[in-house]
Protein backbone atom coordinates (compact mmCIF):
# COMPACT_ATOMS: atom_id res chain seq x y z
CA UNK A 1 0.00 0.00 0.00
CA UNK A 2 1.63 3.07 -1.02
CA UNK A 3 0.83 6.47 0.52
CA UNK A 4 1.07 7.95 -3.11
CA UNK A 5 -2.07 5.79 -3.88
CA UNK A 6 -4.41 7.44 -0.88
CA UNK A 7 -6.86 9.94 -2.02
CA UNK A 8 -5.99 13.67 -0.72
CA UNK A 9 -3.97 14.45 2.19
CA UNK A 10 -0.58 16.32 0.24
CA UNK A 11 0.52 17.87 2.71
CA UNK A 12 0.88 15.18 5.71
CA UNK A 13 2.35 13.12 2.80
CA UNK A 14 5.01 15.01 2.46
CA UNK A 15 5.61 15.78 6.63
CA UNK A 16 5.87 12.02 6.87
CA UNK A 17 8.12 11.57 3.86
CA UNK A 18 10.42 14.16 4.50
CA UNK A 19 10.96 12.59 7.89
CA UNK A 20 11.66 9.18 6.62
CA UNK A 21 14.02 10.49 3.54
CA UNK A 22 15.98 12.70 6.34
CA UNK A 23 16.08 9.85 9.28
CA UNK A 24 13.86 11.93 11.28
CA UNK A 25 10.79 8.97 12.23
CA UNK A 26 9.41 9.58 15.86
CA UNK A 27 8.59 6.69 17.97
CA UNK A 28 4.60 7.94 17.90
CA UNK A 29 2.21 9.25 15.55
CA UNK A 30 -1.48 10.29 15.99
CA UNK A 31 -3.76 10.45 12.67
CA UNK A 32 -6.50 12.12 13.79
CA UNK A 33 -9.36 13.90 11.73
CA UNK A 34 -13.19 13.34 10.74
CA UNK A 35 -14.53 10.28 10.65
CA UNK A 36 -14.10 8.76 6.97
CA UNK A 37 -11.04 10.97 6.19
CA UNK A 38 -8.74 8.23 5.80
CA UNK A 39 -6.82 8.52 8.74
CA UNK A 40 -6.46 4.72 9.07
CA UNK A 41 -5.62 4.19 5.47
CA UNK A 42 -2.94 6.88 5.80
CA UNK A 43 -1.74 5.24 8.36
CA UNK A 44 -1.82 2.00 6.89
CA UNK A 45 0.06 3.51 4.23
CA UNK A 46 2.68 4.97 6.06
CA UNK A 47 3.45 1.34 8.23
CA UNK A 48 4.13 -0.13 5.04
CA UNK A 49 6.11 2.62 4.20
CA UNK A 50 8.45 2.26 7.36
CA UNK A 51 8.51 -1.66 6.57
CA UNK A 52 9.54 -1.87 3.09
CA UNK A 53 12.88 -3.00 2.34
CA UNK A 54 13.60 -0.21 0.17
CA UNK A 55 13.86 2.90 2.87
CA UNK A 56 12.53 5.47 0.67
CA UNK A 57 9.96 7.94 1.08
CA UNK A 58 7.17 5.48 -0.32
CA UNK A 59 6.51 1.51 -0.07
CA UNK A 60 7.92 -0.32 -3.08
CA UNK A 61 5.08 -2.57 -3.33
CA UNK A 62 7.47 -5.26 -4.78
CA UNK A 63 9.59 -6.53 -2.61
CA UNK A 64 9.06 -9.64 -0.07
CA UNK A 65 7.33 -7.22 2.79
CA UNK A 66 5.27 -5.11 1.11
CA UNK A 67 3.77 -8.46 -0.46
CA UNK A 68 3.29 -9.55 2.42
CA UNK A 69 1.83 -6.83 3.83
CA UNK A 70 -0.83 -6.63 1.38
CA UNK A 71 -2.05 -9.98 1.91
CA UNK A 72 -1.76 -9.18 5.61
CA UNK A 73 0.69 -11.58 6.73
CA UNK A 74 3.69 -9.43 7.94
CA UNK A 75 4.59 -10.20 11.23
CA UNK A 76 6.13 -7.36 12.16
CA UNK A 77 3.00 -5.32 11.47
CA UNK A 78 0.37 -5.06 14.50
CA UNK A 79 -3.06 -4.23 13.86
CA UNK A 80 -5.39 -3.31 16.90
CA UNK A 81 -8.72 -2.31 16.98
CA UNK A 82 -11.97 -2.10 19.55
CA UNK A 83 -12.96 -5.29 21.03
CA UNK A 84 -16.61 -4.55 20.74
CA UNK A 85 -16.96 -1.26 21.94
CA UNK A 86 -13.35 -0.59 23.59
CA UNK A 87 -9.78 -1.53 23.30
CA UNK A 88 -9.05 -2.94 26.24
CA UNK A 89 -6.00 -3.26 29.00
CA UNK A 90 -5.90 -6.85 27.79
CA UNK A 91 -4.71 -5.95 23.91
CA UNK A 92 -2.31 -3.32 25.33
CA UNK A 93 -0.38 -5.58 27.90
CA UNK A 94 -0.64 -8.27 24.87
CA UNK A 95 0.66 -5.21 22.72
CA UNK A 96 3.33 -4.29 25.28
CA UNK A 97 4.52 -8.36 25.28
CA UNK A 98 4.68 -8.39 21.67
CA UNK A 99 6.80 -4.85 21.50
CA UNK A 100 9.73 -6.30 23.71
CA UNK A 101 10.53 -8.80 20.91
CA UNK A 102 12.96 -8.01 18.21
CA UNK A 103 11.87 -7.52 14.45
CA UNK A 104 11.13 -10.96 12.61
CA UNK A 105 11.48 -9.92 9.03
CA UNK A 106 11.85 -5.84 8.29
CA UNK A 107 14.48 -3.46 9.93
CA UNK A 108 11.23 -2.49 13.06
CA UNK A 109 8.28 -3.16 13.99
CA UNK A 110 4.45 -1.13 13.44
CA UNK A 111 1.66 -0.60 15.58
CA UNK A 112 -1.25 0.79 14.18
CA UNK A 113 -3.79 1.06 17.05
CA UNK A 114 -7.19 2.29 15.54
CA UNK A 115 -9.85 4.44 17.18
CA UNK A 116 -7.25 5.33 20.07
CA UNK A 117 -10.07 7.02 21.76
CA UNK A 118 -11.81 3.93 22.42
CA UNK A 119 -9.54 2.42 24.83
CA UNK A 120 -10.51 2.01 28.42
CA UNK A 121 -9.07 4.45 31.18
CA UNK A 122 -6.56 1.52 32.20
CA UNK A 123 -5.63 0.00 29.04
CA UNK A 124 -4.81 4.17 28.18
CA UNK A 125 -3.01 4.41 31.30
CA UNK A 126 -0.88 1.15 30.39
CA UNK A 127 0.01 2.45 26.28
CA UNK A 128 1.15 5.47 28.19
CA UNK A 129 3.96 3.74 30.48
CA UNK A 130 5.06 2.13 26.73
CA UNK A 131 5.14 5.64 24.85
CA UNK A 132 7.49 6.60 28.15
CA UNK A 133 9.84 4.00 27.19
CA UNK A 134 9.45 2.94 23.79
CA UNK A 135 10.99 0.16 23.00
CA UNK A 136 13.73 0.24 20.11
CA UNK A 137 12.94 -0.34 16.69
CA UNK A 138 9.32 0.26 17.29
CA UNK A 139 6.33 2.44 15.85
CA UNK A 140 3.52 3.29 17.53
CA UNK A 141 0.77 5.13 14.81
CA UNK A 142 -2.59 5.93 16.32
CA UNK A 143 -5.91 6.97 15.00
CA UNK A 144 -8.79 9.01 16.66
CA UNK A 145 -11.24 11.05 15.11
CA UNK A 146 -10.71 13.63 18.40
CA UNK A 147 -7.18 13.89 20.29
CA UNK A 148 -8.84 15.16 22.87
CA UNK A 149 -10.89 12.45 23.81
CA UNK A 150 -7.02 10.81 24.54
CA UNK A 151 -5.09 11.17 27.71
CA UNK A 152 -3.18 14.87 26.89
CA UNK A 153 0.02 12.52 28.15
CA UNK A 154 -0.67 10.22 25.43
CA UNK A 155 -0.76 12.87 22.55
CA UNK A 156 1.88 14.63 24.02
CA UNK A 157 3.97 12.45 23.21
CA UNK A 158 2.92 11.59 19.27
CA UNK A 159 3.42 13.63 16.73
CA UNK A 160 0.26 15.27 15.19
CA UNK A 161 -0.60 14.76 11.67
CA UNK A 162 -3.60 16.63 10.89
CA UNK A 163 -5.75 15.41 8.01
CA UNK A 164 -8.59 17.70 6.70
CA UNK A 165 -11.30 16.87 4.19
CA UNK A 166 -10.72 15.91 0.53
CA UNK A 167 -11.73 18.08 -2.53
CA UNK A 168 -14.77 16.75 -3.70
CA UNK A 169 -13.01 16.55 -7.53
CA UNK A 170 -10.32 13.80 -5.83
CA UNK A 171 -13.33 12.18 -4.31
CA UNK A 172 -14.88 11.96 -7.69
CA UNK A 173 -12.08 10.76 -9.74
CA UNK A 174 -11.29 8.13 -7.08
CA UNK A 175 -15.01 6.67 -7.08
CA UNK A 176 -14.53 6.72 -10.96
CA UNK A 177 -11.27 5.36 -11.08
CA UNK A 178 -12.52 2.14 -8.96
CA UNK A 179 -16.08 1.75 -10.68
CA UNK A 180 -18.12 2.91 -8.04
CA UNK A 181 -21.20 4.03 -9.84
CA UNK A 182 -21.26 6.02 -13.25
CA UNK A 183 -19.90 9.56 -13.88
CA UNK A 184 -23.31 10.78 -12.66
CA UNK A 185 -23.55 8.82 -9.41
CA UNK A 186 -19.90 9.84 -8.56
CA UNK A 187 -20.78 13.15 -8.88
CA UNK A 188 -23.53 12.89 -6.33
CA UNK A 189 -21.65 11.23 -3.67
CA UNK A 190 -18.48 13.21 -3.84
CA UNK A 191 -21.21 16.26 -3.10
CA UNK A 192 -23.00 13.78 -0.51
CA UNK A 193 -20.19 13.36 1.38
CA UNK A 194 -18.59 16.43 2.23
CA UNK A 195 -14.97 15.70 2.05
CA UNK A 196 -15.17 12.04 3.32
CA UNK A 197 -13.84 9.65 0.76
CA UNK A 198 -14.76 7.22 3.34
CA UNK A 199 -18.62 7.73 3.74
CA UNK A 200 -18.42 8.54 -0.38
CA UNK A 201 -16.80 4.75 -0.37
CA UNK A 202 -19.69 2.84 1.65
CA UNK A 203 -22.32 5.10 0.26
CA UNK A 204 -21.77 3.29 -3.27
CA UNK A 205 -22.11 -0.06 -1.90
CA UNK A 206 -25.91 -0.98 -2.62
CA UNK A 207 -27.32 -1.39 0.69
CA UNK A 208 -25.92 1.83 2.29
CA UNK A 209 -25.93 5.30 1.54
CA UNK A 210 -27.86 5.90 -1.72
CA UNK A 211 -30.86 3.61 -0.14
CA UNK A 212 -30.55 5.10 3.59
CA UNK A 213 -31.07 8.84 1.36
CA UNK A 214 -34.22 7.50 0.12
CA UNK A 215 -35.43 6.63 2.91
CA UNK A 216 -34.92 9.70 4.17
CA UNK A 217 -36.97 11.41 1.25
CA UNK A 218 -39.53 9.02 2.67
CA UNK A 219 -39.56 10.41 6.00
CA UNK A 220 -39.52 13.64 4.75
CA UNK A 221 -43.05 13.49 2.91
CA UNK A 222 -44.45 12.22 5.93
CA UNK A 223 -43.02 15.17 7.56
CA UNK A 224 -44.52 17.44 5.22
CA UNK A 225 -47.96 15.83 5.11
CA UNK A 226 -47.61 16.29 9.24
CA UNK A 227 -48.65 12.56 9.45
CA UNK A 228 -48.28 12.22 13.18
CA UNK A 229 -49.50 8.78 13.51
CA UNK A 230 -47.26 7.40 10.60
CA UNK A 231 -44.01 9.52 11.79
CA UNK A 232 -44.27 7.85 15.57
CA UNK A 233 -44.52 4.60 13.63
CA UNK A 234 -41.46 5.90 11.66
CA UNK A 235 -39.42 6.37 14.82
CA UNK A 236 -40.66 2.74 16.12
CA UNK A 237 -38.92 1.61 13.03
CA UNK A 238 -35.94 3.43 13.22
CA UNK A 239 -35.17 1.66 16.80
CA UNK A 240 -35.17 -1.24 15.66
CA UNK A 241 -32.06 -0.48 13.15
CA UNK A 242 -30.66 1.94 15.28
CA UNK A 243 -26.76 1.85 13.40
CA UNK A 244 -28.03 3.69 10.49
CA UNK A 245 -29.83 6.50 12.34
CA UNK A 246 -26.39 9.04 12.40
CA UNK A 247 -26.80 8.69 8.98
CA UNK A 248 -30.58 9.20 8.27
CA UNK A 249 -30.14 12.93 10.64
CA UNK A 250 -27.28 13.62 8.64
CA UNK A 251 -28.87 13.30 5.19
CA UNK A 252 -32.03 14.74 6.48
CA UNK A 253 -30.05 18.04 7.97
CA UNK A 254 -28.63 18.60 4.56
CA UNK A 255 -31.67 18.66 3.10
CA UNK A 256 -32.61 21.16 5.15
CA UNK A 257 -29.76 23.00 4.85
CA UNK A 258 -30.28 23.23 1.13
CA UNK A 259 -33.80 24.50 1.40
CA UNK A 260 -32.43 27.63 3.02
CA UNK A 261 -29.69 28.10 0.58
CA UNK A 262 -31.79 27.68 -2.01
CA UNK A 263 -34.02 30.27 -0.27
CA UNK A 264 -31.36 32.81 0.45
CA UNK A 265 -29.24 32.90 -2.54
CA UNK A 266 -31.00 30.84 -5.50
CA UNK A 267 -27.44 29.53 -6.11
CA UNK A 268 -27.16 25.88 -7.68
CA UNK A 269 -23.44 25.56 -7.13
CA UNK A 270 -24.11 25.66 -3.23
CA UNK A 271 -26.43 23.20 -2.97
CA UNK A 272 -25.69 19.50 -1.93
CA UNK A 273 -28.72 17.24 -3.03
CA UNK A 274 -27.86 18.37 -6.31
CA UNK A 275 -30.12 15.46 -7.71
CA UNK A 276 -33.25 16.91 -6.10
CA UNK A 277 -32.80 20.45 -7.41
CA UNK A 278 -36.32 20.80 -8.59
CA UNK A 279 -37.95 19.78 -5.69
CA UNK A 280 -35.73 21.50 -3.76
CA UNK A 281 -36.93 24.42 -5.45
CA UNK A 282 -40.62 23.77 -5.03
CA UNK A 283 -40.25 22.95 -1.30
CA UNK A 284 -38.53 26.17 -0.06
CA UNK A 285 -40.74 28.51 -1.60
CA UNK A 286 -43.64 27.98 0.61
CA UNK A 287 -41.09 27.06 3.73
CA UNK A 288 -40.53 30.25 6.02
CA UNK A 289 -37.19 31.01 7.03
CA UNK A 290 -37.60 30.58 11.01
CA UNK A 291 -38.96 27.74 10.35
CA UNK A 292 -35.81 25.99 8.24
CA UNK A 293 -33.52 27.41 11.02
CA UNK A 294 -35.82 25.78 13.83
CA UNK A 295 -36.01 22.78 12.20
CA UNK A 296 -31.84 22.42 11.42
CA UNK A 297 -31.77 23.45 15.41
CA UNK A 298 -33.73 20.44 16.31
CA UNK A 299 -31.58 18.08 13.75
CA UNK A 300 -28.73 19.41 15.29
CA UNK A 301 -30.14 18.28 19.00
CA UNK A 302 -31.28 14.93 18.21
CA UNK A 303 -27.68 14.65 16.60
CA UNK A 304 -26.12 15.58 20.33
CA UNK A 305 -28.92 13.53 22.34
CA UNK A 306 -28.37 10.18 20.45
CA UNK A 307 -24.41 10.73 20.76
CA UNK A 308 -25.18 11.25 24.41
CA UNK A 309 -27.18 8.15 24.59
CA UNK A 310 -30.07 10.11 25.34
CA UNK A 311 -33.38 7.96 25.20
CA UNK A 312 -33.30 7.16 21.57
CA UNK A 313 -37.03 6.40 21.00
CA UNK A 314 -38.52 9.54 23.16
CA UNK A 315 -35.39 11.83 20.97
CA UNK A 316 -36.70 11.10 18.08
CA UNK A 317 -40.49 11.02 18.64
CA UNK A 318 -39.79 14.70 19.80
CA UNK A 319 -37.88 15.38 16.77
CA UNK A 320 -40.29 14.16 14.49
CA UNK A 321 -43.48 16.27 16.15
CA UNK A 322 -40.80 19.27 15.88
CA UNK A 323 -40.55 18.88 12.35
CA UNK A 324 -44.01 18.53 11.70
CA UNK A 325 -45.42 21.01 13.38
CA UNK A 326 -45.07 23.60 10.93
CA UNK A 327 -44.18 21.92 7.85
Amino acid sequence: MMMANVIGHKQPKMILQNALAEGRVAHAYLFHGPEGVGKTTLAKAFANTLLCREGTGDACGECSICRRFAKGGLPDFFLVEPQGNNIKIEQVRELQKTASFKPYEASRKVYLISRAETMTRDAANCLLKILEDPPPDTIFLLTAVNPYNLLPTIVSRCQLVTLGKVPQQEIEQFLSDNNRGDPETAVLLATLCNGLPGKAWSMAEPDQGLKTRELVFQLYERIKKGDISELLKKAEEFEKNKEIMPEVLEQLLLWYRDQLIWKETSDKSLIINIDKIEELKTDSEYKDKSYLIKSIQNILEAKMQISRNVNFRLTLEVLMLRLAECA
